[in-house]
C-alpha cells in the first residue's frame, strides 16, 4: 500500500516537473510582445545599394496587421571578438503577441517582400524570435 502511494506521488511530481514549463512557456508567449529579428547576408558583400533597398522595402511590413514597429538598419561594425558583424542588414519587427507573428508569416505583403526582395539579394538569412516579458 505504501509503495503504491509513493509511486502515485512520484508520478504526479514527475508529470508536474515535465509539463509545467510547457504551460508556463505557452502562457509567457501568448501574452507578451515578440521581437522578430532578421539578419541578412547579401550575395554581394557590403553592397550599399542593396542594403538600402532592403531597408527601404522592408518598411512596407508596417502595413501588416499586428505589426507594432519595423526597424531596419545596416550592421554596426565592431572590433569586439564576441560581436558577429558579418551580416549586412538587420530588421527588427515587434509584434504584440506570438499569434500576430504567426499571422504575419503568411501575410501576402511579407511573402512578397521575402520572394521579390530578400531572396534575390540574400546569400543567407538568420531569424531569431524573442519573447519579451513586460513588467
Amino acid at each position: 500500500m505504501m509503495f503504491r502511494r509513493k509511486k502515485i506521488i512520484y508520478s504526479i511530481l514527475i508529470f508536474t516537473i515535465l509539463f509545467s514549463p510547457l504551460s508556463l512557456a505557452n502562457e509567457y508567449a501568448a501574452k507578451d510582445p515578440v521581437y522578430h529579428v532578421v539578419l541578412v547576408w547579401l550575395k554581394k558583400y557590403r553592397d550599399n545599394n542593396r542594403i538600402g533597398k532592403i531597408i527601404e522595402e522592408s518598411k512596407v511590413l508596417e502595413k501588416i496587421p499586428g505589426v507594432l514597429s519595423v526597424n531596419p538598419g545596416k550592421v554596426h561594425r565592431s572590433s569586439r571578438v564576441i560581436v558577429d558583424d558579418t551580416f549586412d542588414v538587420g530588421i527588427i519587427i515587434k509584434f504584440a503577441t506570438a499569434e500576430d507573428l504567426k499571422n504575419y508569416l503568411i501575410h501576402p505583403i511579407h511573402v512578397k517582400l521575402v520572394n521579390d526582395v530578400i531572396k534575390p539579394l540574400a546569400n543567407k538569412v538568420l531569424v531569431y524570435d524573442i519573447v519579451v516579458k513586460d513588467n
